[in-house]
């Protein structure tokens, strides 16, 4: 009787311990951006949290929660396996704060550094690089005040440097002079919403790397919205390139090209902005888009474009439409098929899984 209650109580135990091992749970910290419900955060919400997907004997199930900066600051990161920055990165606000964004950054990077992930997308890819590639490398003569703040943030866990243009569009009119010093950031401020930013783009992706091995296309249409190149320092894995075109310029796209445009005071007319004869260009062609690399035990994916976003195919940029049209964008978009919203979701859940340190990454759907 003893020894068979010895076996029951054995089997009890190896049972829980099974169970315990079979459903594994990857907690992911998301910062919101710091204009609070733009770039993406409520996307990644949406994209993760309490999402599940089977492996071999295991399930696994993600499990997301906000953080601020300060809980960050004060060590919270502890807590998660994976911490997400997003679009319009927090960090860049806090450049007066020197003691505080030291800390911050600190934070980041022990997390990461002791085996924690890191995913982040546009500006969220900036603030991972080294830096920003000099203004001379970019071909101005100086940083923006944006760039400056940009540059300072810069946690320095992926060795790349950001080919990233940011400026304010009325700054560049009035204090620049050069409303064309906005470079790629006008396909941020031309049109500051959710459903009409940026391009769609056909970016050719790396299939040896475990995000895209199992994707049977060469290719993958991924929006951008003005974020950054990733031009690679170090020793990184290239997961995705921008299309061999670039979006706008004299040698660029015909559909996607814009305008820049001069900030004028015109109050009795209700007009603020003339539209210049030349075109924005952008210098992003063939530059790598996305990269995959590790900081000490840890790992890092960054996207300088938005998996997380609606795409559409086709379509057509238009810049004017009677004066009001200003007050809505100074650009639209007219003959586009819009795709479903969950499009490139496995693309965000296969890298969070792989910086997570799992090997069985999610389908791609």
């Amino acid at each position: 009787m003893q020894r068979m209650a010895l076996l029951l109580l054995l089997f009890f135990i190896l049972s829980n311990f099974s169970l315990a091992n079979s459903h594994i749970v990857i907690k992911v910290a998301i910062l919101d951006s710091a204009i609070p419900g733009m770039a993406s955060p409520e996307e990644m919400m949406k994209i993760l949290d309490e999402y599940v997907w089977e492996g071999n004997n295991k399930t696994y199930e993600f499990r997301a929660e906000w953080i601020t900066d300060f809980e960050i600051s004060a060590g919270k990161l502890n807590e998660f396996d994976v911490l997400i920055i997003p679009g319009i990165a927090k960090g860049y606000r806090h450049f007066l704060d020197e003691s505080f964004l030291s800390k911050w950054k600190n934070e980041i990077r022990k997390f990461v550094y002791n085996g924690g992930g890191y995913f982040g997308t546009c500006g969220g890819a900036n603030m991972a690089a080294m830096s920003l590639l000099s203004p001379e490398e970019r071909g101005w003569k100086q940083w923006t005040a944006w760039e400056w703040f940009m540059n300072k943030a810069a946690l320095e866990i992926a060795p790349v440097k950001a080919y990233q243009d940011m400026a304010d569009p009325i700054a560049c009119s009035i204090i620049w002079k050069n409303p064309f010093r906005l470079g790629q950031s006008a396909y941020i401020w031309y049109n500051f919403s959710a459903d009409g930013a940026g391009v769609c783009q056909n970016c050719r992706v790396n299939k040896q790397h475990p995000v895209f091995n199992e994707y049977e296309k060469e290719e993958r249409l991924i929006r951008w919205t003005g974020g950054p190149a990733l031009i690679p320092v170090g020793n990184v894995s290239i997961l995705a390139w921008y299309p061999d075109e670039n979006v706008s310029g004299v040698k660029g796209n015909d559909s996607t090209s814009i305008h820049a445009w001069r900030f004028k005071f015109d109050l009795a007319n209700m007009d603020f902005w003339d539209m210049e004869e030349d075109l924005i260009e952008t210098h992003l062609a063939s530059k790598p888009a996305a990269i995959a690399c590790s900081y000490g035990k840890g790992r890092v994916i960054i996207f300088g474009n938005h998996p997380e976003y609606s795409v559409w195919k086709g379509g057509r940029i238009y810049e004017i439409e009677g004066r009001n049209f200003r007050f809505l964008g100074l650009f639209h978009w007219r003959d586009r098929q819009m795709l479903p919203p969950s499009y490139n979701w496995w693309i965000v859940r296969r890298s969070v899984a792989w910086v997570a340190g799992i090997d069985e990454l999610p389908p791609i759907e």
